[in-house]
């Protein structure tokens, strides 16, 4: 269990715990689906590159499912964002002043 996860839920809003409940069954059903086309030695060697970008989205689906369960600051939840791009587009949105971001800034990318 992740440092976000032990926060008391009792302080957490009940849409917040039900969205990072559907995300995680998103990410599980997105993993599944990633896991069958890697089995198959054809579709592994022609589409790698996006099977590692499911494998991405997954670990940002995760993330973004611990910081709605998290009653920490901002700060502290982007903290421990373990994807490095994420983190700083959250820190970048985040910050007083922030610009909206670009499409190609919110674009999925290899963290």
């Amino acid at each position: 269990m992740s440092h976000l996860q032990e926060q008391d839920s009792q302080q957490v809003d009940p849409l917040n715990l039900a969205l990072a409940d559907e995300l995680l069954r998103m990410t599980q059903i997105l993993a599944d689906l990633a896991y069958d086309l890697g089995s198959h030695p054809e579709t592994l060697r022609r589409h790698m590159a996006s099977l590692q970008s499911i494998d991405n989205i997954t670990q940002m689906q995760i993330a973004v499912a611990e910081m709605l369960r998290s009653d920490a600051s901002t700060e502290e939840r982007i903290a421990l964002v373990t994807l490095e791009g994420m983190a700083a587009r959250l820190r970048a949105a985040t910050s007083p002043g922030a610009a909206p971001a670009t499409e190609t800034e919110t674009a999925p990318e290899a963290d």
